[in-house]
């Protein structure tokens, strides 16, 4: 992998991906998907918390170091304080969007700029690195399929 370990929504996004068919991780309300991973990743590293179904950050200065994640706490902190699930809702294809870019610029995806209709710019995504997501499908497969005594399994997993 790229950078060790990637992010939750990365794992998320690169999970998806199905190598058979490009474009597969467009596929409705997986933005859904990636924005709730970020969000839980950023409770998971202690920068958001619960205060009675409200998502609250806990410091005004704490950063990631990751552009997504420190994107999306900006934009929690920036705003009208909102429940779990409007956060996965509101403008989660922003996310997704930067969580794809990200993967690129790590190798993990490629981008194919096209046109559509011989016009219209557009771009198309596919797996660069079929290796890194399949390692990582294999690696869920088997957390899931119990190979794994639960207490051993890593909280990142």
């Amino acid at each position: 992998m790229p950078r060790d370990p990637l992010s939750l929504p990365a794992r998320l996004c690169l999970l998806a991906w199905d190598p058979a068919r490009p474009g597969a991780a467009d596929a409705a309300r997986v933005h859904h998907l990636v924005r709730a991973g970020a969000l839980v990743e950023l409770v998971r590293r202690g920068l958001l918390r619960d205060d009675d179904g409200i998502a609250t950050p806990v410091d005004l200065d704490s950063e990631t170091g990751d552009p997504v994640l420190d994107g999306l706490l900006e934009l929690v902190r920036e705003s009208l304080p909102h429940g779990w699930r409007p956060w996965v809702g509101l403008h989660a294809r922003v996310t997704f969007d930067a969580v794809r870019e990200q993967l690129v610029a790590e190798g993990c995806l490629r981008a194919e700029k096209k046109r559509v209709l011989g016009v219209f710019p557009s771009v198309e995504y596919a797996l660069a690195r079929r290796d890194t997501a399949q390692a990582l499908d294999r690696r869920v497969r088997e957390v899931l399929a119990g190979q794994v005594p639960a207490a051993e399994v890593p909280e990142r997993d």
